[in-house]
């Protein structure tokens, strides 16, 4: 396997084949944090949970508390999805027999987005991902996402790649473009 950067390995087992795996990076003080932020999720969820079946609510502070653990669950689900990818999880990116084949996995699991490369246009850095709040929300560890390689699927736009750096997602796109045979 060679390496891009620290995020990326890929392999060319023949001419026309690749496989990229692009594993994320998380400092252990950051993930140290989100686990620390996710318990303290976790418990405050709790102390609700259980006061909504020991305490003694009227009808209009009943809806506000099942409002709120329905925001809970949603930001509860977010925040396990986030540590189990920042542990387990990685993209591939494979390319055999002409065909296309793109996995978010966790823990060895994802499903398959399958393409005809004759189908596909090529490779591009995602310009978009650099700028405004929801760029900044994207680097965050508590989001998954963040994608900044951008290609097409017939006439979908597709991405992937998260928080890769720019250099390295660019010195990516040059493999992919190559391996294609796409001349971007």
């Amino acid at each position: 396997m060679k390496k891009i950067g620290k995020q990326i390995e890929y392999s060319r087992p023949k001419k026309d084949e690749l496989k990229v795996e692009i594993s994320p990076i998380l400092p252990k003080t950051k993930m140290n944090i989100l686990i620390l932020w996710a318990t303290a999720w976790t418990f405050c969820g709790t102390v609700v949970l259980v006061s909504l079946f020991t305490y003694g609510f009227n009808r209009d502070e009943l809806i506000m508390v099942i409002i709120f653990l329905l925001f809970w669950m949603y930001f509860e689900f977010k925040i396990v999805h986030a540590i189990r990818w920042n542990k387990s999880g990685k993209e591939i990116v494979e390319l055999k027999n002409g065909e296309f084949t793109y996995y978010k996995m966790i823990n060895g699991r994802g499903i398959p987005i399958k393409s005809s490369v004759s189908k596909m246009r090529p490779f591009r850095y995602a310009e978009d991902t650099e700028k405004g709040f929801w760029s900044e929300i994207n680097k965050s560890p508590w989001m998954v996402g963040g994608e900044v390689i951008e290609y097409a699927v017939e006439e979908k736009i597709k991405r992937l790649g998260m928080k890769i750096p720019r250099k390295e997602a660019q010195q990516l796109i040059l493999l992919l473009n190559k391996a294609f045979g796409f001349h971007a």
